[in-house]
């Protein structure tokens, strides 16, 4: 019945990283888009910013696989985490996507977080 439950168990965590894996490359690809779109129209950063994320994850594994899941995608980059480990700063391209940005973000932590199994989230 154990062995039945850790089974049960690897393959939920197993489809859950396949959805995020999926998700975080359609996103690449969206985000690679718009960026090279930005490039072609002849952008020149006049909208960028710096903003602060806050994740909801206690295990410092997971911030740092968070933090660089942010800098691999086209548009943003991460530039720092805080001491306390409770802030990352993320550099924009454009900061009309700061919403946008902000729920991807979310989305890819619970997804994150669903796959690796983490019982500790921040109140």
């Amino acid at each position: 019945m154990i062995i039945l439950k850790l089974v049960i168990a690897f393959v939920f965590r197993l489809i859950n990283l396949t959805i995020l894996f999926v998700y975080f490359i359609y996103k690449v690809i969206n985000s690679g888009w718009i960026v090279a779109w930005l490039v072609i129209k002849g952008y020149r950063g006049e909208k960028e910013s710096i903003i602060e994320y806050n994740p909801q994850c206690n295990n410092s594994w997971h911030i740092i696989l968070l933090f660089n899941l942010i800098s691999m995608t086209p548009g943003s980059l991460s530039i720092d985490l805080s001491e306390d480990h409770n802030t990352i700063f993320v550099h924009l391209l454009n900061n009309d996507d700061q919403a946008d940005f902000i729920k991807t973000t979310e989305k890819i932590e619970k997804m994150l977080l669903r796959s690796l199994g983490n019982k500790t989230i921040k109140p």
